[in-house]
């Protein structure tokens, strides 16, 4: 695991054309950046809340809940945190992603 100021990230697989990332996000500061990728981005809460805002307000915010399966897709800008912002344990989720471009990912 790899820590950053948006929350824990660790590489779970990495290959074949996809990529597979576990997230843990507890006590982190709400990114002031917007995030994306060139590709389809899942997400698959597994613990807690995870609230969803994007920047195109065409897009309303969404919170998911453990099991909500999410599709991201490519070039939409967001931002994902924990929710409520005082829950006491860490959100964990799982991002998958195809490896058609080498990508530096701050996660969310």
């Amino acid at each position: 695991m790899r820590s950053g100021p948006t929350g824990d990230v660790g590489t779970l697989f990495s290959g074949s054309g996809l990529e597979i990332v576990w997230v843990s996000k507890k006590g982190e500061a709400i990114d002031r950046d917007w995030f994306s990728l060139p590709t389809v981005d899942l997400l698959l809460v597994v613990r807690g809340r995870l609230r969803v805002d994007f920047q195109d307000r065409q897009f309303e915010s969404l919170t998911l809940r453990p099991g909500d399966l999410f599709l991201l897709p490519p070039g939409v800008k967001c931002r994902a945190y924990r929710w409520p912002r005082t829950a006491r344990r860490a959100t964990e989720f799982a991002a998958i992603y195809p490896l058609r471009h080498k990508s530096t990912r701050a996660h969310r």
